[in-house]
């Protein structure tokens, strides 16, 4: 019985509405088993693979770096000790003139 889950557990791990769920039976992606009758219940292995057939289409490849994007990262990650360094050279050049 541990790998049976309930409707609400369901909705919860795919992180769907009623209707979703709903759409998802009546178009035989998702099956689901009466209990006693009543209780309606869902195999957890049929669950875990509608959630990764759900995620799939979701994730996509990262766009293609260019040079301007590379460049605006580096600039973003790296401008404290970009402009330290200017500041220490002008500083020193400064020093150094008089």
């Amino acid at each position: 019985m541990n790998n049976m889950l309930t409707l609400e557990e369901v909705k919860s791990y795919l992180d769907i509405e009623q209707k979703e769920l709903e759409d998802y039976l009546s178009r035989g992606k998702l099956h689901a088993y009466k209990i006693g009758g009543t209780y309606l219940r869902f195999r957890k292995e049929d669950v875990i693979n509608l959630r990764y057939q759900i995620q799939s289409p979701r994730l996509k490849a990262p766009a293609p770096k260019t040079m301007v994007s590379a460049a605006g990262d580096f600039w973003r990650f790296n401008n404290f000790y970009i402009l330290s360094i200017l500041i220490v050279i002008g500083a020193v050049y400064w020093l150094l003139k008089f």
